[in-house]
C-alpha cells in the first residue's frame, strides 16, 4: 500500500512539474519583475503634449502674389538694373529699353505714313479722272471704265485702313520715347530672369552681366513668357497640399494654426481657403500629411490638389519655411488649472469619476476627482480638485489594477498601458492552458484496485532508446 501511496504522490509530483513549466515556458524567462509595471506619464507631460486629433498637413511659405514682368513686342531692352535674388521696393527700376531703336522704328513709321497719304491722294485723283472720261466714252467702254473705278475705290479703302493703322503705331512709338524704364508694381524679390527673352537680331546677349535663367524659388509660379518674375514680400500666404481621398477635410473659410516645424509653440492665425482643382497633379509622394499611411499603391498614385491659407499676419515667417497646417480647434488657448482629455477619466460621467494615478510609494490607485466644465469642443474635462501638475497617472485599462508598481513613461508607454497588457494576455494564455490539466482518474483508479501497480510497462529500455547508449552520461542533457 506504502508502494502505491509513493507512486500516486510521485505522479502528482511530475503532473504539477508539466504545469508548472507550462507556465513558465508561455511566460519567458528574466521577464517576472517587468509584467506589473504600468507606465504613466505627469499631468504637466499629458497636458502639454498637441492634440492627436488635429488633422495636419504640411505647407509651404509662398508670396502672396507674382508679377510676371514681359518685355513688350518688337522692343529691345538695353540695361537690366536688378540681379537675381534682389529685394526690390515698388517704383524700382527693373530695366530699360533701346531707346535708338524706337526712334528709328518711328522715323520709319512716318515714312511710311507719308507714303499713304500721298498714295490716297493719287487714287482720288484717278478716281475723279476716271469718272470725268466715263461720261465722255463710248457704250461699249463704259464697262471698262466701271471695272477701274470700282478697283481704284477698293484700293483707296485700303489706303485709309493701312492710314490708320500706321497713325496707331506711330502713337505707340512716340509713346515708347517717353517710357523707356520698366519699374517694379509691387515690394518684392527677383525669383528670375531670363536673358534669352533679351537678345538681338544676332544672336548676343544685349547685357552679360546679368545671370541666365534662374530662380531663387522654383518656377512653379513663374510665366514661361516672363522676362523678369517678381515674388511679392511683406504678404505671404500658406499653400498646402491634399489628395483626393482626404480632401473633404479641407472647410474654406475655416479657421486653421500654422505652427512652425521648428518650435511648435510658434503658431501664426489663418483662414482656410478653397482646392483648386484645376491644377491636380499625380504624384508618387503621399506622405505630404502628417500621419497619412503610403502603404497602398492607390494611395502613393492618388491626385495631389493644392490648397491656400489667407494669413492673418506673416511677421516672423519666411519666404519658402515649411510649415504644419492644422485646423483651430482651440488648442492653443491658454487655460487656467488642469483640463484633461476626457479618457483618461473614469465614469466621468457618474458621481464618482477617478483616474489611474501613481502614489508617492509608486504604486497604482484610483484616485477620485473633482470635474469642471468640459470643453465639447476638445473632449477635455477641467480638473477642479484630486489632482496637480505634477501628479502621473495612466491610460485607463481593465488589466489595470490597484497595488501595481507603476514607472514614469513616455506618452506612448502610457497610452499602451506599458507591460501591464502582456501581463493581461500572459495571464489569459496560462489560465487557458490550465483547462486542460493531467487526466489523474486512470492512475486513481489502478492504485484504488488490488492489482499490482507496474508502472515501467511503457517503458522503453535505455540500451533501445534511440540515440542514447547504454551507460551513457546523462549529465548536460536538457530535453
Amino acid at each position: 500500500m506504502k508502494k502505491r501511496v509513493l507512486i500516486i504522490l510521485g505522479i502528482l509530483i511530475a503532473a504539477g512539474a508539466i504545469s508548472t513549466g507550462a507556465w513558465f515556458y508561455f511566460r519567458g524567462t528574466g521577464s517576472e519583475a517587468d509584467d506589473n509595471i504600468v507606465y504613466v506619464s505627469k499631468i504637466s507631460t499629458i497636458t502639454g503634449t498637441e492634440s492627436a486629433s488635429a488633422n495636419r498637413f504640411a505647407g509651404v511659405v509662398e508670396p502672396q502674389e507674382t508679377v510676371n514682368v514681359q518685355i513688350e513686342s518688337g522692343r529691345k531692352v538695353k540695361e537690366v538694373e536688378v540681379k537675381t535674388g534682389e529685394e526690390v521696393k515698388a517704383g524700382q527700376l527693373l530695366f530699360q529699353y533701346d531707346l535708338s531703336s524706337i526712334q528709328e522704328d518711328l522715323q520709319q513709321a512716318q515714312l511710311d505714313l507719308d507714303r499713304l497719304k500721298n498714295e490716297q491722294i493719287s487714287l482720288a485723283d484717278q478716281i475723279a479722272t476716271l469718272e470725268a472720261e466715263k461720261k465722255k466714252a463710248k457704250a461699249e467702254d463704259q464697262l471698262s471704265y466701271t471695272i477701274e473705278i470700282e478697283t481704284n475705290k477698293m484700293d483707296l479703302k485700303k489706303n485709309e485702313y493701312n492710314q490708320k493703322s500706321k497713325a496707331a503705331e506711330i502713337e505707340k512709338l512716340q509713346n515708347a520715347t517717353s517710357n523707356t524704364e520698366v519699374r517694379s508694381e509691387i515690394d518684392g524679390v527677383i525669383q528670375k530672369i531670363d536673358t534669352s527673352k533679351m537678345t538681338t537680331d544676332d544672336g548676343d546677349v544685349v547685357n552679360d552681366s546679368v545671370d541666365s535663367v534662374s530662380s531663387v524659388n522654383g518656377d512653379s509660379n513663374s510665366d514661361n513668357s516672363a522676362f523678369i518674375t517678381i515674388l511679392s514680400t511683406g504678404a505671404y500666404r500658406v499653400k498646402g497640399k491634399v489628395n483626393e481621398q482626404n480632401r473633404d477635410s479641407v472647410v474654406e473659410g475655416e479657421p486653421v494654426i500654422i505652427r512652425s516645424r521648428v518650435d511648435s509653440h510658434q503658431t501664426w492665425k489663418g483662414t482656410m481657403g478653397s482646392i483648386d482643382l484645376n491644377n491636380g497633379s499625380s504624384d508618387d509622394n503621399s506622405n505630404d500629411y502628417w500621419g497619412m499611411s503610403s502603404a497602398s499603391d492607390e494611395q502613393t498614385t492618388s491626385t495631389s490638389y493644392p490648397f491656400y491659407v489667407e494669413l492673418d499676419s506673416s511677421d516672423g515667417l519666411m519666404l519658402g519655411q515649411h510649415v504644419y497646417i492644422e485646423r483651430d480647434l482651440g488648442q492653443d488657448d491658454k487655460k487656467d488649472g488642469i483640463w484633461l482629455s476626457e479618457y483618461y477619466i473614469v465614469d466621468a460621467d457618474t458621481n464618482e469619476p477617478y483616474v489611474w494615478a501613481g502614489n508617492d510609494r509608486n504604486k497604482l490607485e484610483k484616485r477620485p476627482v473633482t470635474l469642471g466644465k468640459h470643453d465639447d469642443m476638445l473632449g477635455e474635462y477641467e480638473i477642479v480638485d484630486g489632482l496637480d501638475k505634477n501628479d502621473c497617472i495612466a491610460f485607463p485599462s481593465d488589466s489595470l489594477e490597484e497595488g501595481s508598481s507603476v514607472q514614469v513613461g513616455d506618452i506612448a508607454q502610457t497610452m499602451n498601458n506599458g507591460a501591464d497588457m502582456i501581463q493581461s494576455n500572459d495571464q489569459e494564455l496560462y489560465e487557458e492552458n490550465m483547462e486542460d490539466p493531467v487526466e489523474m482518474e486512470p492512475y486513481m483508479e489502478e492504485a484504488e484496485s488490488d492489482e499490482p501497480l507496474d508502472i515501467h510497462e511503457d517503458l522503453v529500455p535505455m540500451d533501445e532508446a534511440p540515440g542514447i547508449s547504454a551507460g551513457e552520461d546523462m549529465e548536460g542533457i536538457s530535453e
